[in-house]
């Protein structure tokens, strides 16, 4: 049987990303559910009935047919279950979703990265999850200007994409192109698992500004402020190794200043500076994006053990050193008070335990291990 179109829309998380997607796919004419845990995310958008949005899309409202606290609600009968809630919520998100996953439906993360952690959580709650997908990162850059309101200062001209099992790539890119036209398939999981940047450098240029965080409550610009020469040679470093992971697992990933080019993040002078000093001094989109007021915040919170934990864990899996993450992992944890690498994603929790590198790229190809 031929998949039908994708029409429906169950958009998981209604945060930034969500509310982002939620404004840009209604503009488009799909049909919209927008699902939250939380009640005090959901009523201000009940209120209006819908997401305010401003930005690259320009300025209007989105109507919303459905916004709901009961996941079984926004998923009964939709094409696509949209998950946009941030990595460090996967877990939680599968295990409420599971019961209401039909085979049928095609599953996707955006952003995904976190390699089997969703579709292993769906399949041990007993969801009848069929095809799985993902993207390297949300697609857009965006934040909420009000609890209804979304701002969105650029979308993603590329989104590195993959499916479950990589060898249906093919036929789940068609499903998903009318939805996201600027997606470009890749062989596996792991493939998207690697484009995820902020793991290298949310955390550095956190961690070493911290002092002027918890005296500012972050009011200075993020990335033009607070990534100088010295802070953008760290980041540097984390992105050498990423690189050098990845290469390790078979996978060739551009470095942070060819990236955000292709991203539109950064410009020709970003990209050819070299270095994470000129990319995020030549970031437009960037530019005016203040600090987080506290360091109990996502650029520790989400991308120590969700980012910089997973390069750490597969570096070991490739034989590859990761001495500049496990120092940054080390250093993150005693600032917070947290054991981000006992919280993190660590092999088990990527589905992938301890198998060797064939029997992790065999079960990405094809979807089954080798006792199925």
């Amino acid at each position: 049987m031929v998949p039908r179109p994708i029409k429906t829309i169950a958009i998981i998380g209604a945060g930034n990303g969500g509310c982002a997607a939620a404004a840009q796919l209604t503009q488009r004419g799909f049909d919209i559910r927008l699902y939250s845990r939380s009640r005090t995310t959901t009523e201000p958008l009940s209120a209006i009935g819908g997401v305010e949005y401003e930005g690259e899309l320009g300025e209007g409202f989105a109507p919303i047919k459905l916004i709901t606290n009961d996941a079984g609600a926004a998923i009964d009968g939709a094409d696509l279950v949209l998950i946009t809630a941030p990595t460090h919520a996967h877990e939680d998100v599968a295990l409420a979703i599971a019961p209401h996953v039909a085979p049928e439906q095609l599953v996707m993360a955006a952003p995904g990265h976190t390699l089997l952690l969703i579709p292993s959580t769906i399949r041990r709650a007993g969801g009848k999850l069929g095809t799985y997908c993902d993207s390297s990162s949300l697609p857009f850059i965006c934040r909420k200007s009000t609890p209804s309101r979304i701002r969105i200062t650029r979308a993603a001209q590329i989104l590195y994409f993959a499916a479950l099992p990589g060898n249906q790539i093919d036929a789940v890119t068609e499903r998903v192109r009318p939805v996201f036209p600027q997606i470009q398939p890749t062989p596996s999981l792991l493939h998207t698992v690697f484009p995820y940047t902020n793991a290298i450098h949310h955390p550095p240029a956190l961690l070493l500004n911290v002092g002027r965080v918890e005296s500012t409550n972050g009011d200075y610009n993020h990335y033009y402020d607070g990534i100088t020469p010295s802070v953008g040679r760290l980041i540097d470093a984390l992105d050498a190794e990423r690189v050098a992971v990845a290469a390790g697992l078979g996978v060739k990933i551009e470095p942070v200043p060819q990236f955000f080019f292709r991203m539109g993040y950064t410009n020709a002078a970003g990209r050819d500076g070299g270095t994470a000093y000129d990319v995020f001094h030549n970031s437009e989109p960037n530019r005016w994006i203040k600090a987080p007021a506290t360091i109990d915040h996502r650029f520790l919170n989400e991308d120590v053990p969700y980012g910089l934990v997973a390069i750490a864990e597969l570096g070991r899996l490739a034989g590859v050193a990761t001495p500049c993450a496990d120092a940054v992992i080390t250093v993150a944890s005693i600032v917070a008070g947290r054991s981000y690498r006992d919280q993190g994603l660590t092999r088990e929790r990527m589905g992938i335990g301890d198998m060797s590198v064939a029997e992790a790229l065999d079960l990405l190809k094809t979807g089954r291990t080798g006792e199925t």
